[in-house]
């Protein structure tokens, strides 16, 4: 979140711990670049000892990945009004509420709602990342590269150690 530069993305806007739609988690970094195709870069972080590391946290970015792939045009709008507005609160550790991003709106189906509304984003507008604090189980890697060659999928990984990134590997399909 600190060097979204080093994942592609400088100066992109950065939101914690929130969901991307309904039926999804919470995904634990959402980037938002700047500028250019690349909308939303979604990060799920995790301890590399962690016995989910090398499969189930693929299965948990293909759930934000899906739930990415509802939001509309509103939902950017509003994903990047509140990392702006908020900038504190969207960088925190606190849960933040889908009435929280939409400004306001509730229940959670209308938020919701609020943020499927206008063009839906494409799937190459979509980024990908593990981010593990030590190195990846054998498995991962190579898991990794079959989305990325035989679906297209733009999935990363990235490498940090005591707060700084030591390797990223890109999330271009191959």
């Amino acid at each position: 979140m600190a060097h979204p530069e080093a994942l592609g993305f400088p100066g992109a806007l950065a939101i914690r711990n929130c969901r991307v739609s309904m039926p999804t988690g919470r995904v634990d970094v959402i980037l938002l670049p700047v500028d250019g195709p690349v909308e939303i870069v979604l990060v799920e972080a995790k301890a590399a000892t962690a016995p989910d590391a090398a499969s189930k946290v693929v299965g948990q970015l293909l759930m934000y990945y899906a739930g990415a792939l509802m939001l509309g045009s509103a939902g950017v709008r509003a994903l990047r009004r509140f990392a702006v507005d908020h900038p504190d609160r969207a960088r925190s550790t606190a849960w933040v509420s889908p009435k929280m991003l939409t400004g306001g709106v509730s229940p959670p189906s209308d938020a919701f709602a609020a943020l499927y509304r206008g063009r839906r984003l494409a799937p190459a507008q979509v980024h990908l990342f593990v981010a593990l604090d030590g190195n990846a189980h054998r498995a991962l890697e190579p898991t990794l590269d079959v989305l990325r060659e035989y679906h297209g999928l733009r999935i990363g990984s990235v490498l940090v150690r005591d707060g700084r990134i030591e390797k990223v590997s890109r999330p271009d399909p191959v």
